[in-house]
């Protein structure tokens, strides 16, 4: 149900009705649902442009409140599937594979928390544990609105638990890199291809000769990957385009990289300011840290590895390059293990599924997690 209704980040009513669907979910658990509305999403378009969009609201559910002890659970309920998509409805590959939009990324991490509230409420299992649940609508894309609702409420509990999906092998995530989305802008002079071409400034060649630069960074800048995503610029073909932008994706290890990327794409951006013609302005900044294992964080990781050996199970912890809204919530000083919803594979592609006999098995961990939590 809540994978076959679109929630891509861009489909406000989508995200409306999914909103709508959760709510339903959740009342069962008999605790009201608290929609925070979230500041504007802002962004360069495609004519170089400044932009803002209301966001969808964040769900809330606040239980136990009041103890010292909590816990707050969160996850994302917007997806990668434009609206307009083939890839919209589910489907079983076998007996134990669910095929779908979002069916492990992440609506089956809403279903594994749900499933250990709803049994941990109802055998009243949780006596001294309070907990708060998040679902936020912007995530795969950075989580823009969220961020300042993660800065808040981070300082409020001790341990974050997110529902990303664990790995195919079932293995979760302790590291991952830091991530930045930049916006790069470049005007030049508009001129008749024919009538007097040099006259022109391309805008699309000098942008092009900036992100080549940029592409051979990699390999330059230990631990840092740069990735030009997208790229657009000019309309008529006998007309010299005088705009072109770049859209540009950087992943890195620690801090000191990201002071080095930015401090060389700032000179970068200065050196095609000098051109005569052009003008060259960069947006955007890294919106995830990187997120590294701290004590607080091991020791959340221990109570993980014996909830599973409570399970008869092992729990294994990789790194990775991808990013989460646990890297947010860890530099707002929340430790947390953000990849303990299904086990699933091909994220962001049409041929995602999820392992659903992991739902109940990360479900049952998640219980056993809470419990220990509780008494720890």
């Amino acid at each position: 149900m809540l994978a076959n209704e679109n929630s891509h980040s861009d489909n406000p009513e989508g995200l409306g009705q999914v909103a709508d669907c959760l709510e339903e979910c959740f009342r069962p658990l008999g605790i009201p649902c608290i929609r925070r509305d979230l500041q504007p999403r802002q962004w360069i378009d495609d004519l170089g442009e400044s932009q803002q969009r209301d966001s969808n609201p964040a769900l809330l559910w606040n239980q136990r409140s009041q103890l010292e002890n909590k816990i707050l659970l969160a996850i994302h309920y917007d997806t990668v599937y434009p609206k307009n998509g083939l890839f919209q409805k589910c489907q079983w590959l076998d007996a134990k594979r669910l095929h779908g939009p979002g069916v492990a990324d992440a609506k089956g991490g809403i279903v594994c928390l749900l499933w250990g509230l709803l049994a941990a409420e109802r055998f009243g299992l949780l006596p001294k544990l309070g907990w708060s649940v998040v679902l936020n609508p912007d995530e795969e894309i950075g989580s823009p609105c969220s961020w300042p609702l993660w800065r808040e409420l981070a300082p409020q509990y001790r341990y974050g638990l997110l529902f990303e999906p664990a790995l195919p092998d079932g293995s979760l995530v302790n590291i991952r890199k830091g991530s930045g989305m930049f916006t790069v802008v470049m005007r030049g002079r508009a001129a008749h291809a024919g009538r007097h071409f040099e006259q022109g400034r391309n805008a699309i060649v000098a942008l092009s000769e900036m992100v080549g630069e940029l592409h051979r960074w990699n390999g330059q800048l230990a631990g840092t990957t740069i990735n030009v995503g997208r790229f657009v610029g000019g309309q008529a073909v006998n007309a010299v385009p005088d705009l072109a932008i770049a859209r540009i994706n950087v992943r890195i290890s620690d801090f000191r990289q990201q002071e080095s990327f930015e401090s060389r794409l700032s000179e970068l951006v200065k050196t095609y300011n000098t051109r005569e013609g052009f003008q060259c302005r960069c947006d955007g900044g890294f919106h995830a840290p990187p997120k590294v294992v701290c004590p607080r964080t091991e020791r959340l990781m221990a109570s993980i590895s014996q909830a599973a050996a409570q399970q008869a199970k092992e729990v294994r912890f990789v790194a990775t390059g991808g990013v989460s809204d646990g890297n947010k919530l860890a530099a707002a000083g929340l430790p947390n293990i953000d990849t303990l919803g299904p086990a699933g594979d091909r994220l962001h592609s049409s041929e995602e599924w999820v392992d659903t006999e992991s739902l109940f098995e990360n479900t049952e961990r998640l219980l056993r997690l809470l419990v220990l939590l509780q008494a720890d």
